[in-house]
């Protein structure tokens, strides 16, 4: 059973830490951000019945960062940070 676990686990940090040309964050943020949205789906999966309205937003909220650690891309992040446009380097010789 903790062998079935590992490999398990093993397999979703591979998709994690995977690597596409789609990804604008970095792999300590994706973590960070898969970790951040689970707790907050299992906070929200708990509170369902208590506090049903606390439930809706922590599920969608925990879902958004849940969706951005593992596909490692945020929407946010790309339109406020400005897109690198490509530049020219010049070669200025002295004579």
């Amino acid at each position: 059973m903790k062998n079935n676990v590992n490999k398990i686990l093993d397999s979703v940090v591979d998709v994690i830490i995977q690597s596409t040309e789609d990804v604008n964050i970095s792999t300590s943020e994706r973590i960070v951000s898969a970790a951040t949205g689970s707790f907050m789906i299992w906070k929200g999966m708990k509170d369902i019945f208590s506090k049903p309205s606390n439930f809706v937003w922590e599920v969608v909220i925990g879902s958004a960062l849940l969706y951005r650690g593992v596909t490692g891309h945020c929407s946010i992040k790309e339109k406020l940070l400005p897109k690198n446009e490509e530049t020219t380097t010049y070669l200025i010789e002295a004579m």
